[in-house]
């Protein structure tokens, strides 16, 4: 009789257990869900040198008026350095910028090429928060590979799908691993044929 009550104590556990790890996965869902959101209008800014007052808010409207020839200053609610200790290389620590109008963000991330202030080369890219970073970066040996191949294009879209089109073909990918093999079946094994 006890053997019988402890089976389905445990069964009963076994099924908590499996609700609540279902649970916990659509609240971790949620969560990066949310703080995705939070980050929308936020943007890093790197090369810029670690000096006093650089990454206020007037000095952070300035360079980006100046470095992407805007026609009015952004308006900003906080910027600050990233949270990191600071490097011992002197490599500086990027601007983090909460953009007032998500309007603004869009247009100072549109800004492509290679940008520099004050002599020094600089990128401005989007704040991901941090799972959404490696699963991009996930896909940074599949980049690797393709870049400067003849017609491929590719891309990551958010939150973490590759798209690579060769030639009329487009694929999508979730899983960088399932890229790859894509990769080096058909576009190197052509390309060698050649």
């Amino acid at each position: 009789m006890d053997n019988m009550k402890t089976a389905i104590r445990i069964v009963k556990e076994g099924t908590i257990v499996a609700e609540l790890k279902t649970e916990l996965a659509s609240l971790k869902k949620k969560n990066d869900d949310l703080e995705g959101r939070m980050r929308r209008c936020n943007v890093r800014i790197a090369g810029i040198p670690e000096e006093t007052g650089w990454s206020s808010i007037v000095a952070v409207s300035k360079l980006l008026k100046e470095v992407l020839s805007l026609e009015k200053d952004t308006l900003i609610d906080r910027s600050h350095r990233s949270l990191t200790p600071k490097k011992p290389n002197g490599k500086p620590r990027v601007i983090i910028a909460k953009l007032h109008y998500y309007q603004d963000c869009v247009e100072v991330l549109r800004e492509q090429g290679p940008l520099r202030y004050k002599g020094e080369a600089i990128a401005i890219f989007p704040d991901y928060t941090a799972s959404v970073a490696r699963a991009w970066a996930a896909f940074n040996d599949v980049r690797n590979l393709l870049r400067g191949k003849r017609d491929v294009r590719y891309g990551i879209m958010f939150p973490a799908r590759f798209q690579i089109s060769y030639k009329v073909d487009s694929k999508e990918f979730l899983d960088p691993e399932k890229a790859m093999a894509y990769v080096k079946s058909m576009i190197q094994n052509e390309e060698t044929a050649k």
